[in-house]
């Protein structure tokens, strides 16, 4: 099978999309996304004003872009912890954790995925592309896996596994909006032992075998 080669322009692109996003989301972090305007962006990149519209034409696809480089991430980590030896429980604790620290690492994203889920179930304008769709999807269907894993294990309480991932996801974007709202700066510090308490007393059973020790 013949691999196709990497051309410089390729990587040439690759690398100033990453300067691009990267500067992004620095004046995000200091001055907000309302406020924030592609000619910022294209100097904090070090780009000149007409470059930055080769890579993104406006600054929704920007943070299309950003939001996809987000969830490609989170998509990846969540999918290496269900590739893992460990029981169902194990996996669900482990999850928990990765979603509240990627919450708290993404405050100054997380309250655009918000809006544009928001816009987009409610069927208004938004900028929430098929790739993001479709990474969405891919967590909850990793998510899904879990909770089937659990029961067929026994270790989870029966219900329709899809609703119990809804739960979980809505768990964690519960953390976030209170994050963006209260501007609480030790909110995951302070839910992970809450979060993981709720799922482990309402969702995990007691291991058959009595040997698995995992708890909140």
């Amino acid at each position: 099978m013949t691999r196709s080669r990497t051309t410089k322009k390729e990587v040439v692109a690759a690398f100033r999309t990453g300067e691009i996003l990267a500067a992004a989301r620095r004046l995000m972090g200091d001055k907000g996304v309302d406020a924030l305007t592609m000619d910022e962006i294209a100097q904090a990149a070090g780009v000149a004003k007409g470059t930055i519209y080769l890579y993104f034409q406006s600054k929704d696809e920007l943070i299309q872009a950003m939001l996809s480089q987000v969830g490609e991430a989170l998509a990846r980590e969540v999918e290496a912890v269900m590739a893992k030896a460990l029981s169902s429980p194990e996996k669900l604790r482990l999850l928990a954790t990765l979603f509240l620290h990627n919450v708290e690492k993404e405050r100054v994203l997380f309250p655009l995925y918000l809006r544009e889920l928001v816009r987009y179930k409610t069927g208004r304008e938004t900028c929430l592309t098929p790739k993001l769709k479709e990474l969405e999807n891919r967590i909850m269907g990793q998510l899904t896996s879990l909770f089937a894993e659990g029961m067929a294990e026994a270790r989870f309480i029966q219900a329709e596994p899809r609703l119990l991932a809804f739960l979980f996801k809505g768990l964690m974007r519960a953390v976030g909006y209170f994050q963006m709202t209260e501007g609480a700066g030790q909110t995951v510090q302070e839910a992970l032992p809450a979060v993981l308490r709720l799922l482990f007393s309402g969702i995990v059973l007691p291991s058959p075998t009595g040997k698995d020790t995992v708890s909140p």
